[in-house]
């Protein structure tokens, strides 16, 4: 098995808290970098896909569910001078994304098998809006994880985005799933800087990540780091969704990686057995943080 050069990927938790919160290392567990995997190209991209086979037309609405068994579905709304949204309901859960008209918007089906509710929403004024589309589908998920290997409208990108080529160019060499990751988050931790501008303008209004944005101008706030690294490792074919939640410091968004044979790793994949770091790409780039972290949502 080939040795990283530098820090080595040693040891796992699947705790939800960080490191911190446990007493000593000892008391880890210290699995092996995995069973080689096979490499993969730009044509083994999963990309999202609108066949028709199964659809639901209301006001203009087109909601194409045809691949909701890998995870996600497609929504296009009509051209309006209102504000168009969707609403995907299932148990507890409520997501809501913007619309766009004349253009699919791929949505992920995160919250499992069942019945979702899914409701297009025409703005009235400011913020009331008006249901005018509104239907159920019941989903059975061919895995949990596939909703995290196809892009979204959150981790959105194409086989032509920029990053998608770079994280290519590092794992070319990589034998393992943690290797992938490894060089995926060191590149984007020792080269991503916290857009401090951004993240007053994010109090103010919801900023939708922009993959090549982030890797291009190379810098952020928590929402781009994350999106930007779920997107670097889904094309590998490695689950990884963003988390969004609150830390002791507030509002945050982070990753979760899927590991084969390990499972998830939410949020504690650690880099050296000394010197602990989570897989928080935001504030391994920032340094240091010892709180904790409180889900809110997944995409």
């Amino acid at each position: 098995m080939k040795q990283f050069n530098t820090i080595k990927i040693l040891c796992f938790s699947i705790c939800a808290l960080l490191l911190t919160a446990c007493d000593a290392a000892s008391s880890q567990v210290y699995p092996d970098l995995g069973t080689p995997s096979l490499g993969y190209t730009l044509e083994d991209i999963l990309l999202p896909e609108q066949p028709g086979q199964r659809i639901y037309v209301q006001a203009n609405f087109t909601i194409d569910y045809s691949n909701a068994a890998y995870g996600y579905i497609s929504v296009k709304a009509p051209v309006t001078s209102s504000l168009l949204k969707l609403q995907v309901l299932k148990d507890d859960a409520t997501y809501t994304y913007d619309l766009v008209p004349l253009e699919y918007v791929v949505v992920p089906l995160q919250a499992g098998d069942g019945s979702y509710t899914l409701r297009c929403l025409s703005q009235k004024e400011g913020s009331t809006y008006s249901v005018s589309a509104s239907t159920q589908i019941d989903v059975v998920l061919n895995s949990e994880l596939t909703p995290y290997l196809y892009p979204n409208q959150i981790v959105n990108y194409t086989q032509d985005t920029l990053a998608v080529l770079k994280s290519f160019e590092l794992t070319q060499n990589a034998d393992s799933e943690l290797e992938r990751v490894y060089e995926v988050y060191t590149y984007i931790t020792q080269n991503i800087t916290y857009d401090y501008d951004k993240a007053e303008r994010a109090k103010l209004t919801f900023i939708l990540p922009i993959i090549d944005e982030t890797y291009i101008q190379e810098k952020g706030i928590c929402f781009d780091y994350a999106a930007l690294m779920s997107a670097m490792l889904r094309v590998q074919h490695i689950p990884t969704r963003v988390v969004t939640g609150v830390t002791d410091l507030g509002y945050h968004a982070w990753v979760e990686v899927y590991i084969q044979d390990q499972g998830w790793i939410n949020p504690s994949l650690y880099f050296n057995s000394s010197q602990w770091k989570l897989v928080d790409p935001t504030f391994d780039a920032m340094g240091a943080y010892e709180g904790t972290y409180q889900t809110k949502d997944y995409y």
